[in-house]
Parts: C-alpha cells; structure tokens; sequence
C-alpha cells in the first residue's frame, strides 16, 4: 500500500504543476480579451501545455513517488505521511544518495572515497 500512497503523492504534485500552467493560460486568456484582442489571436493552451513531456514528467514523479513510498516503508506510519513522501520524493532520495555517498566517505576507507569521489564526478557531469 505504501507503493500506492507514495505514487499518488507525485501525482499530486504533477497536478500543481499542471494547474499552475492552466492558470497562467487562463491569466493570459483574459488579459488578451481584456485588451480586447480578436478570438483567433487569444493565446492557445499548446503554449503552456506540452502532453508529451508533461505526461513523461507524470509518469517520471509518479515512479519516483512509488519507489520512495517502498523505500521508506519502514519509517512511515500512516498515509498521509506516505503521501507526502511520495510527493517529494526527488528530493528525498537525492538526499539519501548524497548520505550514502558520505557515509562512504566516512566510513569505508579508501574504496569508500574512491566510490564517493566516482559520484560526486558523476553528479557535476
């Protein structure tokens, strides 16, 4: 069920974004029409709605989303907390990669900071 909760996190984070760009469509619709510019010159919803990219992004956050909600698993005690993590789950596990990459660091002498110093070149590409 956490998979679940966790997805539907990202979800809700993709529909802000995506009623973010509606909004500003719809901000630029009636500042065209308050200008009293003809219908056929009112700015068209293809110019802040991409569906390609916009449902690739969905389904990007929706899979981070699931696999932070399994990842944490352990430490989350309710829905609500699933959701959340689900819906900053890029976050979360940029910073859990960063951890480990530390914890190589600190922990696992030269091989560990050869492997950290591997990432961080990977990171800053």
């Amino acid at each position: 069920m956490s998979i679940a909760y966790g997805a539907l996190g990202g979800l809700v984070v993709e529909f802000l974004v995506f009623y973010g760009r509606i909004a500003a469509w719809q901000t630029a619709r009636h500042r065209a029409l308050e200008g009293r510019k003809p219908p056929d010159e009112l700015p068209r919803l293809d110019k802040f709605v991409d569906p390609l990219s916009d449902l690739l992004a969905a389904l990007t956050r929706l899979s981070l989303g699931a696999g932070a909600g399994c990842i944490f698993h352990p430490q989350l005690s309710g829905a609500l907390a699933t959701v959340a993590v689900g819906a900053s789950a890029p976050t979360l596990l940029k910073q859990l990669g960063n951890a480990r990459t530390l914890q190589a660091l600190a922990g696992g002498g030269s091989q560990g900071a050869e492997q950290a110093d591997v990432t961080a070149e990977a990171t800053e590409s």
